[in-house]
């Protein structure tokens, strides 16, 4: 009788990294077929009518530094930035070479563990025997407390932040070219055609600009809403910050294969100090809008309102 992959038994990898916290990934492609209609036959036969569509989804707990967010960006050669993953099983991996961020969102509420979602689209192979495992673990794990996530807003100082959500919208633009038959798609002179080069993207931009949302949801103290019409007639930037700090419950030594490393020799090198906060996610800015106020009102909790922001970046 075979044996199912337990959730224990399966590992998520970056760039030859394993991956912590991972609640779900789910990994799919698409082939999108349209058939070919003649005069005199009808239906011929089924051709692929446009490049392969596939896609990976990941959701965790932020628990160190995101290792996702830096993809959010392009290289100085102004495409975007690309990374290998895979999620492996039994000697078994189902992955992809080249995958690019599209989306990425941060949610918490009071008595919760942050959550990341991460929309990944990815351009070329995708499938078993694609591997992106490598020797380097995880970071230290720290699990942020209520007291180490820090926000503001608009009437933030008097009124109590329940819950926040915080995305990034970055598309990607694939470029395709056609391949001419006899090239190879390395360049290196004639092999015949090469059936899967129009698959492959020459180039990967960055869709600009890249769109930042944020919602605070508060319950009302003192909280005064603005008219909406004088939001018309004002129109004047708003600003919010998100600082997410983990706790170290102990003092971490830096080891080089296996080994702690010291300072010349004597004490331990710490990586992280106990009671030291590390710095896990930090975003501000202040130059988005409020787009909308939605008041809440029920009889069985108190009065709350939730701000919606959005702002714009270049890069």
């Amino acid at each position: 009788m075979k044996n199912a992959a337990l959730n224990y038994e399966n590992r998520f990898y970056l760039n030859g990294a394993a991956i912590s916290g991972i609640l779900s990934v789910n990994g799919s492609y698409n082939l999108n077929y349209a058939p070919i209609n003649t005069i005199g036959v009808g239906y011929n036969k089924q051709i692929m009518a446009e490049v392969p569509n596939a896609q990976f989804k990941v959701d965790k707990y932020l628990l160190y530094n995101d290792p996702f967010l830096p993809f959010t960006g392009e290289n100085l050669s102004r495409q975007a930035r690309t990374f290998a993953a895979s999620i492996n099983y039994f000697g078994k991996s189902f992955g992809f070479q080249t995958g690019c961020l599209n989306g990425f969102s941060l949610d918490c509420s009071v008595g919760e563990i942050p959550k990341t979602s991460i929309d990944i689209q990815v351009f070329g192979d995708i499938g078993n025997n694609i591997s992106a495992s490598g020797n380097y673990s995880a970071p230290y794990i720290s699990v942020p407390q209520v007291k180490d996530i820090i926000l503001s807003c608009s009437g933030s100082s008097t009124n109590r932040i329940t819950q926040f959500n915080y995305s990034i919208n970055c598309p990607k633009k694939p470029i395709y070219l056609l391949q001419p038959s006899g090239l190879s798609s390395g360049g290196s002179g004639p092999s015949g055609p090469t059936a899967n080069y129009a698959y492959v993207p020459n180039e990967i931009l960055l869709e600009l600009p890249i769109e930042i949302d944020a919602s605070f949801n508060l319950e009302i103290d003192d909280y005064q809403a603005r008219k909406l019409y004088t939001q018309l007639n004002n129109d004047d930037d708003a600003s919010f910050s998100i600082s997410i700090n983990g706790t170290v419950f102990a003092d971490e030594v830096l080891t080089v294969n296996g080994q702690n490393s010291t300072v010349n020799g004597g004490s331990d090198l710490i990586l992280y100090k106990k009671l030291v906060g590390i710095n896990m996610f930090n975003q501000s800015f202040n130059n988005v809008k409020l787009i909308s106020q939605e008041f809440n009102s029920s009889a069985d909790d108190v009065l709350s309102v939730k701000l919606n922001y959005k702002g714009y970046l270049n890069n």
